[in-house]
């Protein structure tokens, strides 16, 4: 789905892949063929497609650079992330002109939830588990949040993260 963070994204280290399409035929793509966009790529359309590797180069730099920035990233996710709780990441995708954590921090549903499924009162673009929430709750708590977002700013916010097996 092209995963990025801190201003990198998956395109920019992917060379070549392979995947196996529904009948099992191996292909290889360059990255340009990925159809990468802001979280998306070719196999958000082909959900029966699987890549199965990956080509990718990564910068040459100094370890001691590289390190302190990887350390700099580190403590920013610390800071503003609530990894102590188990999520699925960053919950809903950013907007074109507008930031999708605020609108649902202005929304006030920082810490609004639904049996387990909270929204963080640390980062409102996250879902956590609290304990025992279940893929129900998650999906509930996620309705509930694009529909006060649009309620509030008329803005059909998106989901970053892909459902699978859920109805």
């Amino acid at each position: 789905m092209n995963a990025g963070a801190y201003g990198s994204e998956f395109k920019d280290i992917v060379i070549t892949s392979e995947y196996l399409d529904q009948d099992l035929n191996l292909h290889e793509i360059n990255n340009e063929k990925h159809q990468f966009k802001y979280r998306h790529s070719r196999f958000n359309e082909n959900k029966s497609d699987i890549i199965v590797s990956s080509v990718v180069q990564l910068e040459d730099g100094n370890m001691e650079d590289i390190k302190e920035r990887m350390d700099a990233n580190n403590k920013s996710r610390r800071e503003k992330q609530p990894i102590n709780f188990p999520s699925g990441g960053s919950t809903f995708k950013r907007g074109e002109g507008y930031i999708t954590a605020e609108l649902i921090d202005k929304c006030g549903l920082k810490g609004y939830n639904v049996g387990d499924s909270c929204v963080s009162e640390k980062h409102a673009g996250f879902i956590v588990n609290k304990g025992n929430a279940t893929a129900k709750d998650v999906l509930s708590l996620i309705e509930i949040v694009k529909k006060k977002v649009h309620e509030e700013f008329n803005i059909d916010i998106e989901l970053e993260i892909e459902v699978l097996g859920e109805d």
